[in-house]
């Protein structure tokens, strides 16, 4: 099968998974208690005007009319006006916290992804001695202790103990984020010291259990030197479980970082689906939700095309 076909194939896919997926969290919408026209007039709202709001937006006609309706102007671009933010454009409003949310997962990917690999990497070699097991008992320490418990550890450290960060990463009005790039330190500190239990771990374990496989044991017998042997055949082999965890962490640190942005009042978009939910605000649930699993689709294709470069055995397009 030629490359155009696989990419439209897993095109395909990814626009029937966005069909399928907006379809499900529309029904979970509708099934949620409340009404979205006391929520946007008020308890104190009198009956003719929740009546007349609801014929207004479509709320009387069944679920299917809407659906498609909401489906037809979301294909159209028209997302529609946030509730809980007092009917600002949900389309600029999103794509302002998604810009915040690959800012912070830019500066995290630039931190932990090196960082875990190489120490990773020493640790599969280094395997008989205190390096392997110092990195491996880091990485399972890293991963029991809760995120927000290191992010409160941070703060205090950081804004009480040696105050050189804000404690905050919220961004005063009328600024930008780039002006305000401090406020990028410490989530990109907690983020990463968490990643960093993922990431080493399976990198330091794919490296062992290349530098113990038969193919490598020839080198060695050949003569080659320990550095030659571990870049040109040892590395390209255990990168590609780390490639996969690396993926897979793609979408959940663009949408899942609820808990560090809602911790150091972070504009991203994880806050920005926390106060949607809070508020009830539907139409900006639905679209957040759809960009989350978009982003999440996108990044596994990409690490399924990331396999073919670091290993030529592995043909993506049969």
């Amino acid at each position: 099968m030629k490359w155009y076909r696989y990419v439209l194939r897993r095109i395909g896919f990814i626009v029937l998974s966005l069909f399928v997926t907006s379809m499900l969290v529309f029904l979970l919408m509708e099934i949620i208690p409340g009404d979205v026209a006391q929520v946007m007039l008020g308890q104190h709202a009198t009956e003719e005007a929740l009546a007349a709001l609801r014929t207004r937006m479509g709320l009387d006609n069944p679920w299917y009319v809407r659906y498609f309706g909401w489906l037809n102007q979301t294909l159209h671009g028209n997302l529609g006006e946030s509730m809980a933010f007092a009917g600002i454009k949900i389309a600029p409003l999103v794509i302002h916290r998604a810009i915040n949310s690959i800012l912070l997962l830019i500066a995290c990917f630039v931190v932990f992804v090196p960082t875990s690999v190489i120490f990773g990497i020493i640790g599969g070699i280094k395997e008989e001695k205190w390096v392997s097991s110092f990195i491996s008992i880091s990485g399972l320490f890293m991963l029991a202790i809760p995120p927000f418990v290191t992010g409160v550890f941070l703060i205090y450290l950081f804004s009480q103990v040696i105050p050189i960060l804000p404690a905050s990463s919220n961004i005063p009005p009328g600024t930008s984020i780039y002006q305000n790039l401090e406020v990028l330190i410490l989530p990109t500190i907690c983020v990463s010291l968490l990643m960093f239990g993922y990431i080493a771990r399976m990198a330091q374990s794919s490296m062992n259990k290349v530098l113990k496989s038969s193919y490598i044991r020839t080198a060695v017998l050949k003569g080659l030197s320990q550095r030659y042997i571990i870049f040109r055949h040892a590395l390209k082999n255990a990168i590609l479980p780390t490639i996969t965890v690396i993926g897979m962490n793609i979408g959940w640190l663009f949408g899942g970082l609820i808990v560090i942005e809602k911790l150091f009042g972070y504009p991203g978009i994880g806050q920005l689906l926390v106060i949607s939910l809070e508020s009830r605000d539907i139409p900006l649930v639905k679209v957040i939700i759809l960009l989350i699993v978009f982003v999440n689709l996108v990044a596994n294709f990409l690490t399924d095309l990331s396999y073919s470069l670091f290993d030529p055995r592995i043909d993506i397009r049969s």
